[in-house]
């Protein structure tokens, strides 16, 4: 049987048992969100060699960072082999500071260029200014995926000319998710990656998205395994 990527989950609750599919080899992206996970985070990679961690400022978290955050999270990216994320753009709610989150993301970006690593992003209700801020500070080459993508096709193929990698969740299954069903077909073999979010079965998922695509779990796990190698490829040799 081919490996299993997971694009994109956190850090288990204490007292969790680790994902049943560790019977196989199982590489997972564990993203830290805010700095008092950061350094859970690099603990937890240390003493799983399956994950792949990622060090990030989340939109959700802009009011609570304290001064300095990027400076601090510099030093620890590099004194450890990380990438950023989970970091991103909100703007759901209305009294989000969308200067704010468009700051944190550009340092962010910035800081992937600089370090050479990956990125990953979250973002809702905001695909036109990502792909601004894309098409500004630049897509990083050492890799970049959008998690738990809810944009639509024409979206998803915006960013996947610009080398972008389109991950889906669990969520896209629910019944009200048709749009992101269309999206996930509208994804090119080549950035079609899949992730737990942190909760849900993988192998599940992975059985309901060959359904969708039409083709053998075997061969979307092979894939994703693949497409995460290449994503994450910095982290991973």
């Amino acid at each position: 049987m081919p490996p299993l990527f997971d694009a994109h989950s956190h850090l288990p609750r204490v007292g969790a048992l680790e994902d049943p599919v560790l019977r196989r080899d199982h590489r997972r992206v564990v993203c830290g969100t805010c700095e008092a996970d950061w350094m859970a985070v690099v603990a937890h990679a240390a003493s799983h060699d399956q994950v792949i961690p990622m060090l990030g400022l989340h939109p959700w978290f802009m009011e609570g960072a304290a001064l300095g955050w990027a400076s601090r999270l510099e030093a620890l990216l590099r004194s450890n082999r990380a990438g950023l994320g989970e970091c991103g753009l909100d703007f759901a709610r209305k009294e989000a500071d969308r200067g704010t989150q468009e700051s944190a993301l550009r340092v962010q970006l910035r800081l992937a260029h600089a370090l050479g690593r990956p990125i990953a992003l979250h973002v809702v209700h905001a695909w036109g200014r990502l792909l601004d801020l894309l098409r500004e500070e630049g897509v990083p080459p050492a890799g970049a995926l959008v998690h738990a993508y809810s944009g639509s096709p024409e979206t998803a193929r915006q960013l996947q000319a610009m080398g972008v990698f389109l991950s889906f969740s669990g969520d896209l299954l629910k019944p009200d998710r048709a749009g992101a069903r269309e999206a996930l077909r509208a994804v090119a073999p080549g950035h079609l990656l899949l992730e737990t979010d942190g909760a849900g079965e993988l192998e599940r998922l992975f059985e309901a998205v060959a359904g969708l695509r039409g083709i053998p779990v075997a061969e979307l796990e092979l894939l994703t395994w693949e497409n995460g190698s290449r994503c994450f490829r910095e982290l991973m040799a």
